[in-house]
């Protein structure tokens, strides 16, 4: 009986499609290098970035994220922001997902219900604004 237990189990896990259940279950994992949300990265800003919406995210990261991310997004207890290469993507869409849903496995904590998609965007549009300063 044991045998045919075991051949059993054997033949399922061998005949399991690419999008099994295991699968699902790591495919939620987020993994902690630098990697892109390319759902995300099609997303295009909706807000201009003006001189008027970076001074507007500017106060809004002031109040939000400068004490997880530093002044002027240098760092400290969450990453640098004013890299050119973020590690979650660089663009807009990737940037105002990471600011929207959070980042899994971190100190990031989405602001989906905390702020409006108008505010989010203007702080995507300050954070570009760290990254072209720096040029890096």
């Amino acid at each position: 009986m044991k045998k045919i237990v075991t051949l059993m189990m054997i033949s399922v896990f061998f005949c399991l499609p690419n999008g099994s259940a295991a699968e699902e279950e790591t495919a939620d994992v987020h993994v902690s290098q630098h990697h892109r949300h390319r759902e995300y990265a099609k997303i295009k800003n909706p807000v201009a970035k003006t001189e008027a919406s970076i001074l507007e995210g500017g106060k809004l990261y002031e109040k939000h994220c400068m004490v997880c991310h530093g002044k002027a997004g240098k760092g400290g207890i969450g990453p640098d922001l004013s890299r050119r290469v973020l590690k979650h993507g660089s663009t807009d869409g990737e940037i105002f997902h990471i600011i929207t849903s959070g980042a899994k496995g971190t100190a990031m904590k989405g602001f989906g219900d905390k702020l409006p998609d108008a505010m989010r965007w203007h702080l995507v549009n300050y954070v570009s604004s760290l990254k072209a300063k720096e040029g890096k």
